[in-house]
């Protein structure tokens, strides 16, 4: 049997050999001394979160990570921070990270956006 390969819009194929773009879910974690701590957690927050403060020394908030792979090597990496209430900027921005890769996976050079 053969390697699988995925099709793209022009009829290509894409596949483990060339270029491809992987998005996902991603939290990153990030740790605080006492003395960058928020007042409510100043003592420490227990087993609780609070506000994505975890046992008061660190915080969790979420993510898209958007990798870009060429010939299974990483090659660039982005990550998009997602508000609890996203704005239609965050939206955009999204947006035009997953238009920036689908145009590098497709080996296309960037193009102007309106801005419409």
């Amino acid at each position: 049997m053969g390697q699988e390969q995925m099709g793209d819009a022009d009829g290509g194929t894409t596949g483990p050999a060339g270029r491809w773009v992987s998005v996902r879910l991603q939290h990153r974690h990030v740790r605080m001394d006492d003395q960058e701590c928020p007042e409510e957690c100043a003592s420490g927050c227990g087993e609780e979160e609070l506000d994505g403060v975890v046992d008061g020394l660190s915080m969790s908030y979420p993510g898209i990570i958007i990798s870009n792979y060429d010939e299974d090597r990483l090659v660039g990496e982005r990550w998009i921070p997602l508000g609890v209430e996203p704005t239609e900027e965050d939206d955009e921005v999204l947006i035009e990270q997953l238009r920036a890769a689908m145009l590098w996976q497709a080996r296309r050079p960037p193009q102007e956006t309106t801005g419409e």
